[in-house]
């Protein structure tokens, strides 16, 4: 794929090149003026030694590698050998298969709240546990770039939004007794007056918790 061809398939990118010619710096703006066929000056860090780009010249490269940081796609780029013209740029196809992905989840997520919606209020706060749940698993999957390596097995399932979260609660769940416990020990180690306070609410600190602070 050439440098042409692949500014058109991501007009959104902003584009950090390494080029036979040197490094070019192209904003989503400049990328769209030479495609349009206009010579644009690329910022190679420094707006004072910018450089004049032949469009045709730059935009006949073929694009080696792609890599994507958010809206900034790192390339690197090559001349054209008529043999390679059709050669799959490394990286392309993880990018994209994330991006599938993201709007798979995000359709699941979507669905899932509008689901929400249509329940008493009851209902949904005993299922705080749940919507937590979502809320993470939509958060942390939508981040480019954090499971690229998982996107084609979560592809191939039919909700994974829906997957992921149940399977994250039944990881998440069990007894937090032991949980409380211990978060009642740290809080009595970090302040001395912490028993005092929680006696004068009401919270009896569990006989593990005394024999804990007793043997300090």
């Amino acid at each position: 794929m050439n440098v042409r061809e692949f500014i058109k398939k991501y007009p959104e990118n902003d584009f950090d090149m390494m080029t036979p010619g040197g490094f070019v710096y192209l904003t989503a703006e400049q990328a769209k003026e030479l495609l349009a066929g206009g010579n644009v000056k690329a910022d190679p860090c420094d707006p004072a030694y910018a450089i004049e780009l032949d469009a045709s010249l730059l935009l006949s490269e073929r694009v080696l590698t792609a890599k994507w940081k958010g809206r900034l796609c790192h390339m690197m780029t090559d001349y054209m050998q008529e043999s390679e013209e059709h050669k799959e740029v490394e990286g392309m196809e993880d990018h994209d298969r994330e991006k599938r992905l993201i709007i798979k989840l995000k359709a699941g997520y979507e669905t899932y709240i509008e689901g929400m919606m249509r329940k008493p209020v009851s209902e949904v706060i005993e299922m705080a546990p749940e919507i937590s749940a979502a809320k993470l698993i939509y958060e942390e999957m939508s981040v480019e770039g954090a499971f690229t390596e998982y996107a084609a097995k979560l592809l191939q399932m039919e909700n994974p939004f829906e997957t992921l979260r149940n399977r994250w609660l039944s990881e998440q769940g069990g007894d937090h007794h032991e949980e409380l416990d211990h978060l009642l020990w740290r809080m009595s180690e970090q302040d001395p007056t912490c028993n005092s306070v929680l006696n004068s609410e009401g919270i009896e600190t569990s006989p593990a918790v005394k024999q804990e602070v007793a043997m300090c």
